[in-house]
């Protein structure tokens, strides 16, 4: 049997360390470079400015709360603007390995009996035994459901379940029960660490393509190379405007940000599919004991000396979620995961780390909250407003000029970075169904870092991918929120002032759009599985392609 760690390393003269075989290359072109310069230093100026008449704007106010709240949503946004931008001449992709023959791999997939469908398992085992590389497939079964183990036996894949092995059973830990990681790693003691090199994870709504593994297999040439990530894409991101806008949101990160990361040697493990060498999962002692036990494992593979490859080409496509329940539900598992890692974790794991690196993290956590501060920050600042009338009344014309600008040198900002989005054309725009969902799911970005700077604990919960069954009152936060600025609105209206026309429209806006938010709630979202899943796969592969 060939291992990874038997082929001797070539000097490359790449960006990796002596003896790599992985080639980095770049995105920019020569001609981003003076572009990419011209744009910083337009926006620089223009921002400049802004700060110029906006400091001067405060000598003439007389509230300290409002000039206060409203700097702080300006500098959270600008943070999140250089950050992104920053990062660009960063990205690096690799240059392609061909899979060399003999590694012993497992493509491997979980199921969870009455929370999935079997359909689903079945359309992604059928692609996954197609794989062209030499392979075992294994379906983890937390249920060691029978219908699951025909499915197994009569498409030739191997099952496992540790539902009646009390060692792999545990409140907390690598094998917490009713977890993904939990059955991963139960496998992994009991079976994968003894009998492969390689590991190849997926969800089982991810449907790989055939020559998922032939791309990604060749990278662990290098003996440096721990795991090799591909990103993720949407199927059925057609199904309903909350598919559209889930994918939406992935758009920058499967694309810069991971290219970025990429180039720091580190790639963000993805928990949907990813690839790992054995020997090395072996050392971190399998997949990562948490909620977001992909960003955990990345953390760990860079404290062990492991770098990682990222792939900037979709190979598999799975499920987004189709309605409030499952988005809203999934949102708030991950923050309090990711926020639970980024602030609690990272600082104790962050080791021997460069400063480039730690300021990146900084500013990824950063970006990650922006938004959901952001716009607490607003409703806060737009209720003092209505209810004092502090502010617009002396805001002169030239600041709003200003504004406009910043807003306009902003976007031109990010129409450019959507230059190097995994599919540039079709991926390209304004987001309008992203920024919609960030403004829903805002309020649970809060409460989970709530959670995690008071310490809660919450039991793991399996992100439904397909139609939620019931009717849930998750938007109830936006009633609230239409209610007190509804309220702040009458007490504004009614005190003997004339409110500025900008701060009627802005209430409008959000009263208007709060109660439409929970009245969507009520409407009725198609399941995925309504059309036939081949169906499904070959449109997401036409949209995506």
């Amino acid at each position: 049997m060939m291992r990874a760690q038997d082929h001797p390393g070539v000097e490359t003269g790449s960006t990796e360390k002596s003896g790599a075989v992985v080639l980095g290359e770049k995105l920019f072109k020569w001609w981003d470079y003076p572009l990419f310069a011209l744009l910083l230093g337009f926006s620089s100026i223009v921002i400049l400015y802004f700060a110029w008449q906006w400091f001067s704007f405060a000598e003439r106010l007389n509230s300290l709360l409002f000039f206060s709240l409203a700097t702080l949503v300006l500098a959270l946004k600008l943070v999140e603007h250089f950050a992104r931008l920053l990062m660009l001449p960063l990205m690096r992709k690799p240059k392609p390995l061909r899979a060399r023959p003999g590694y012993k791999v497992a493509a491997v997939t979980t199921f969870v009996p009455g929370a999935e469908p079997v359909e689903m398992l079945e359309r992604t085992l059928k692609a996954m035994l197609a794989l062209e590389y030499p392979h075992d497939t294994w379906v983890l079964d937390e249920g060691d459901d029978e219908s699951v183990r025909t499915l197994c036996l009569k498409l030739g894949a191997l099952h496992f379940s540790r539902k009646n092995l009390a060692q792999y059973q545990t409140e907390s830990g690598l094998f917490q029960r009713s977890s993904k990681h939990g059955n991963y790693n139960a496998w992994l003691y009991e079976v994968g660490f003894d009998s492969y090199d390689i590991v190849s994870a997926f969800d089982p709504d991810h449907v790989p393509q055939a020559c998922f593994l032939m791309k990604v297999l060749g990278y662990f040439a290098d003996p440096q190379i721990g795991y090799v990530q591909a990103p993720a894409a949407y199927y059925n991101q057609k199904s309903s405007f909350i598919a559209s806008g889930a994918a939406e949101e992935t758009y920058s990160y499967y694309s810069c940000t991971q290219m970025a990361a990429y180039a720091l040697g580190h790639p963000f493990v993805t928990g949907c599919h990813n690839t790992h060498r054995m020997r090395a999962l072996r050392e971190v002692g399998g997949f990562a004991p948490h909620d977001a036990d992909d960003l955990l494992i990345t953390l760990l593979y860079r404290n062990h000396g492991w770098r990682g490859v990222y792939v900037p080409q979709i190979l598999a496509r799975g499920l987004a979620p189709v309605d409030w329940v499952g988005y809203l539900t999934q949102q708030l598992r991950w923050s309090r995961s990711i926020i639970d890692v980024k602030l609690r974790l990272h600082q104790r794991l962050a080791g021997n780390s460069s400063l480039k690196e730690r300021l990146i993290a900084f500013l990824d956590v950063a970006v990650y909250l922006q938004s959901s501060l952001s716009w607490l920050l607003c409703l806060i600042l737009l209720s003092v407003m209505l209810v004092t009338d502090v502010g617009l009344a002396e805001l002169p014309k030239r600041m709003a000029y200003g504004f406009a600008a910043l807003c306009a040198v902003l976007q031109l900002c990010v129409f450019y970075r959507q230059r190097f989005y995994l599919h540039p054309r079709r991926e390209w725009g304004i987001y309008w169904r992203a920024r919609i969902l960030r403004y829903a799911k805002w309020p649970y970005t809060i409460l989970a870092l709530i959670d995690v700077m008071r310490g809660r604990r919450v039991p793991y919960a399996l992100t439904r991918k397909t139609k939620s069954e019931g009717r849930k009152f998750l938007l109830w936060p936006h009633a609230l929120v239409a209610l007190l600025i509804s309220a702040a609105w009458v007490i504004g209206a009614s005190g003997g002032r004339t409110l500025h026309p900008l701060l009627h429209l802005s209430a409008a806006v959000i009263v208007i759009g709060s109660f439409a938010l929970v009245l969507s709630e009520r409407m009725g979202f198609p399941d995925p599985y309504d059309k036939s899943p081949a169906l499904l796969i070959e449109e997401g592969a036409g949209s995506l392609s």
